[in-house]
């Protein structure tokens, strides 16, 4: 027997309303509601979010699941027919076209959370060195990007603030994956421009405004303000495909409301687990 606070897709509710709940969840889920537009990390830390949530099966688990599949279908569905051909579209990939064309010497990558995760694949650097405050983590990471492109040479460095100020000195590109740090960043800064090789970039990508004047001046700087700024800079084919997309997430958002046939039975309250596969 359906729960007595059971609701269906379409809800018997405002329809209006769940419409326009069902294109946002959409539109997150294939990158549109990103600062990056388009972006396609966010598709996979929804997926690795739900397999985590659903591990332990669960009454909520069960009751969303039709709706949470639905949502990953849809959002297949657009981007092979709305986003495919945009151009890969990450972090990443900007970071790389930032960087331009490899330099001499090794890539430094400072952090090994999440964005790291995402930019070190990208790097097109002979030789990668990886720092963090935690071993174990620029350990991880490592294993990762090994996995990937088993040829790369890729070396993690030991925590201390000496051996990162060691790599910053050697290095011909850094990118960090951290926010600012005061205590820290003049003695980086100092060690970039020691360094007997000139040229190079540094993409910063944990600069704010409020700490960006730190490193005012600091040569081969660029940070998340360049980046957006390059994205801006892209042509009106991408733009166009931006709004087909939109588009194409509301159509499905209508379609879905017109179908009874297609109802699932929720909880009210069990909607607040979108939240949980999405944060």
């Amino acid at each position: 027997m359906r729960p007595a606070n059971a609701w269906s897709w379409p809800p018997s509710g405002d329809k209006r309303a769940h419409r326009s709940s069902y294109a946002f969840l959409l539109r997150f889920a294939c990158g549109l509601e990103s600062r990056l537009a388009g972006e396609t990390e966010v598709f996979g830390q929804i997926k690795e979010s739900w397999r985590s949530f659903s591990a332990a099966p669960s009454l909520l688990s069960r009751q969303i699941h039709g709706c949470v599949q639905r949502l990953f279908k849809d959002t297949k569905e657009v981007r092979a027919a709305q986003l495919s051909g945009l151009g890969s579209n990450s972090y990443g990939s900007q970071v790389r076209r930032l960087l331009g064309a490899p330099t001499q010497g090794p890539t430094l990558l400072v952090g090994a959370g999440q964005l790291a995760q995402t930019v070190a694949p990208w790097l097109d650097t002979h030789e990668l060195l990886l720092w963090n405050r935690t071993q174990e983590r620029a350990l991880e990471l490592q294993r990762m990007v090994q996995r990937r492109s088993a040829k790369r040479v890729c070396h993690v460095l030991e925590s201390s603030e000496q051996a990162e100020l060691a790599a910053w000195s050697n290095s011909g590109n850094v990118v960090l994956c951290v926010p600012a740090d005061a205590a820290r960043d003049a003695g980086r800064i100092a060690a970039w421009q020691s360094r007997p090789r000139q040229g190079g970039r540094i993409v910063h990508l944990g600069l704010s405004q409020s700490t960006a004047a730190d490193w005012a001046g600091v040569p081969g700087l660029t940070d998340l303000t360049a980046l957006f700024d390059m994205l801006r800079a892209q042509s009106d084919q991408r733009s166009a495909q931006l709004a087909q997309a939109r588009r194409a997430c509301a159509e499905k958002a209508a379609l879905h409301s017109l179908r009874s046939d297609a109802a699932v039975a929720h909880g009210w309250e069990d909607r607040a687990a979108f939240a949980t596969i999405s944060s």
